[in-house]
C-alpha cells in the first residue's frame, strides 16, 4: 500500500517575512503550535490536504521536508534504512500527536517518517451490547 504524504516543513529564516508570503500568495493562516523552547507554527493547505509548519532555521541547509505516514515508525525506520537511507533525527515522540523521525533518502532529500498515535479502542455502550445479544437470540 502507498504511504501518503501527511505533513510537511517549511524551514525560515525569518519566518515572519515568510509566514506573510505564503498567506499573501495562497491565503495560509498560520496557528502558533505553542511548543515549549521551540517556536514552530502549524498551517493547512485546504480540505483534504496535508497540514504544514514552519520553523526556525537551524542550519543554511536546511530545505522543505515532507512526512510519510506509517503504521509503525520503528519498523519504518528499519525499512528506510534497508532501502538505503540514512536516520539523521531518531525517533522522536512528540506528546499527545505521535512520532517521528528523519532521514536521508539515497540522494541527499530529507524525508519525515510520522506514525499517529492511535485512538483508544471505542467503548461499546450498553445499548449497543443490547442490540448485539438481541440479533444473537432471533
Amino acid at each position: 500500500m502507498a504511504r501518503p504524504i501527511v505533513h510537511f516543513e517549511i524551514p525560515a529564516s525569518d519566518i515572519e517575512r515568510l509566514k506573510k508570503f505564503y498567506a499573501d500568495c495562497f491565503g495560509w493562516v498560520f496557528t502558533n503550535a505553542q511548543m515549549p523552547g521551540f517556536e514552530y507554527w502549524l498551517f493547512t493547505t485546504g480540505k483534504n490536504s496535508p497540514a504544514g509548519g514552519m520553523y526556525k532555521k537551524q542550519d543554511a541547509n536546511e530545505h522543505p521536508r515532507n512526512y510519510v505516514h506509517v503504521e509503525a515508525i520503528d519498523d519504518a525506520i528499519q525499512v528506510f534504512q534497508q532501502a538505503g537511507g540514512t536516520i539523521i533525527v531518531s525517533k522522536q515522540a512528540i506528546p499527545g500527536v505521535g512520532f517521528t523521525a528523519v532521514g536521508l533518502d539515497p540522494e541527499g532529500n530529507a524525508v519525515g517518517l510520522f506514525e499517529p498515535v492511535k485512538p483508544p479502542p471505542r467503548k461499546r455502550t450498553k445499548r449497543a451490547k443490547k442490540k448485539t445479544v438481541k440479533k444473537r437470540r432471533r
